[in-house]
């Protein structure tokens, strides 16, 4: 089952070139550069004779309708959404290396008996608005995201309806597709453990639950050189102290137990005023949930302390996604598939959330994931060898054939 180098890669490469001009990927959901990467995909779609379909979200659905069973879905698929500043293959590949996948087959083996289907779905990051997965949620019918806003102001539904009347056009069918029976994702790891041991295929057991946060403190807001110090409520120096306090409590609770601060905002943000009130965000995940609990417990509790009036703490939990189980039967096929194909892999668990923990809760769900070089992930210096993209390819296409043929 050959792959066509130029097919997979160039692809990547027309996508990510829409955002040549600036640092990274820039594909947040909705924005120009999404639009862009949507629309080249349903061309590509429509060219090679696949059914199109567009949800209300933006969810681009391309399908080789089965022979015997068109009723029965095997589907694969990742986002087309990127973080600020991302890389050139979180979720992108798997858009593209499953629809390499479907393409080779079909070109080799004919019509499948079952339905085929690659999906891109519209937003998984959470970058761009305070929602997670709402792509893959609005296909499962799990949840619907509305009324929430953009750093800018800018209204999710509004921007939503703007974006997906560009994609809908002739030949394309307005509508949510039904579910499938099965979804492979094919994704880069994002994390070291495959290049370090020099595995092409990780084998994905689970997925890490995932907590996120936006912490608010008010202060005071007072002159620089005229209020002393004993008098300060200075809303940036107890976020920094809530966010060292919680660093510890984090570590001592579990050492796989995993804390980032990646946004912070100060107001007013200039160098004589004493800050009045910060925000800031915090990511943590972990692969039990009784730990994800016994954190925001304490996240709680620190808060409470450090509101000694006239200071307020509030903390806002925007994301509570639970861990997940991938399906066992399927991640023992794929095991057995790359003992065949001569594949080197290991099982792990997935740091990162993907649209597979909502997919799972419909269909029996896995992924795939290739290596990431020197672990990097969610920046411009993201890479993965092209022998690890095309091994990734080969072990989706073997498996789809598995189940569709």
């Amino acid at each position: 089952m050959p792959i066509k180098t130029d097919q997979l890669e160039d692809r990547l490469a027309t996508i990510n070139h829409f955002s040549n001009h600036e640092i990274g990927q820039n594909r947040l959901v909705y924005s120009s550069t999404w639009i862009k990467g949507q629309n080249q995909l349903i061309d590509w779609g429509l060219a090679s004779g696949m059914t199109v379909t567009v949800d209300a979200y933006g969810t681009v659905y391309l399908d080789v309708i089965g022979s015997t069973v068109p009723q029965d879905v095997i589907a694969t698929g990742s986002h087309m959404d990127t973080v600020v500043h991302g890389g050139p293959y979180d979720g992108l590949y798997g858009v593209i290396g499953g629809l390499q996948a479907i393409q080779n087959l079909v070109s080799r083996f004919g019509q499948p008996k079952k339905t085929l289907r690659l999906i891109s779905f519209s937003e998984e990051e959470g970058s761009r608005f305070p929602a997670t997965f709402s792509g893959s949620k609005h296909y499962t019918g799990f949840e619907d995201v509305t009324g929430i806003q953009d750093q800018a102001g800018n209204d999710f539904d509004a921007v939503r309806k703007v974006a997906i009347a560009k994609l809908n056009r002739n030949g394309v069918t307005a509508g949510r597709p039904t579910l499938p029976e099965s979804f492979t994702e094919l994704h880069i790891e994002q994390g070291p453990q495959l290049s370090e041991a020099a595995c092409q295929i990780g084998l994905v057991t689970a997925i890490v639950g995932q907590r996120r946060f936006t912490v608010t403190v008010n202060g005071i807001a007072n002159h620089a050189g005229t209020t002393p110090m004993s008098d300060r409520h200075d809303a940036l120096q107890i976020a920094v102290t809530l966010i060292n306090q919680l660093r510890t409590e984090a570590l001592a609770l579990s050492k796989k137990l995993t804390f980032t601060v990646g946004e912070l905002h100060v107001w007013p943000n200039t160098s004589n005023v004493i800050p009045g009130k910060v925000t800031f965000t915090i990511d943590t995940r972990h692969v039990d949930e009784r730990i994800l609990n016994r954190f925001e417990n304490r996240l709680k509790t620190v808060a409470e302390q450090a509101a000694i009036s006239p200071v307020k703490v509030a903390v806002n939990r925007w994301v509570a996604d639970q861990p997940v189980q991938l399906d066992s039967t399927m991640l023992a096929q794929n095991e057995r598939l790359a003992q065949k194909l001569g594949l080197a892999y290991q099982k792990l668990a997935s740091g990162a959330g993907h649209d597979s923990e909502i997919m799972s809760r419909v269909a029996k769900t896995t992924m795939i994931f290739v290596p990431s070089i020197n672990g990097i992930s969610h920046a411009p210096q993201e890479k993965t060898a092209s022998p690890d993209l095309h091994a990734g390819v080969r072990l989706l296409q073997a498996s789809l054939k598995q189940q569709a043929y």
